[in-house]
């Protein structure tokens, strides 16, 4: 069965996971959590994941990875009773979107029509068709920024700080960004 690319939606101001939240995965190197997933019977482990912040700010893909498990039901995360189906994730990326660039919503809709990139259900799944211009303009996003997010580490160790800026896999860096897939 061909990989399914999931969209994860989140909005810091109304999620039970606020802006702290992420910025905490990055620091501690915490690159694993659950996430609901409303195309659950589409999906499987190993699909490919892109969570896209959005609501208020500045809004894009802020964490991309893998599935890594199946979905299942849980616990309404909103409290509203309603069957909710969540499956375990593993970033590669995760990048604070108010430091570092990220690719937003904007880019997203003049390549890929027919998808809502600034609301809707968190854990729907692309097109084949959808999913395959995300990953060009993935990959071409990383390409041009993976001087930066280099940079922008070295910095943060030569200065001893804590870093809440970014969180990369450094082999997904490199094998993604060079042309074979995701």
């Amino acid at each position: 069965m061909k990989k399914k690319c999931v969209i994860l939606k989140w909005n810091p101001a109304v999620s039970s996971c606020n802006m702290r939240w992420f910025l905490d995965r990055i620091l501690w190197n915490e690159n694993e959590f659950d996430w609901s997933i409303y195309d659950y019977r589409k999906v499987r482990v190993g699909d490919p994941f892109f969570m896209l912040k959005v609501g208020v700010g500045t809004c894009g893909i802020v964490a991309a990875g893998e599935l890594t498990s199946d979905p299942e039901p849980g616990e309404d995360w909103s409290g509203r009773g309603r069957r909710v189906y969540y499956a375990d994730c593993t970033c590669k990326l995760m990048v604070n979107p108010e430091v570092l660039p990220i690719l937003e919503c904007g880019e997203l809709e003049g390549h890929i029509r027919g998808f809502d990139w600034h609301g809707g259900h968190s854990g729907s799944v692309l097109t084949d068709g959808q999913a395959e211009v995300l990953i060009q303009i993935f990959r071409r996003y990383l390409q041009d920024c993976a001087a930066v997010f280099f940079e922008r580490l070295e910095w943060i160790e030569k200065r001893g700080m804590d870093n809440d800026q970014i969180y990369i896999d450094q082999k997904f860096l490199k094998e993604f960004a060079i042309p074979s897939g995701f």
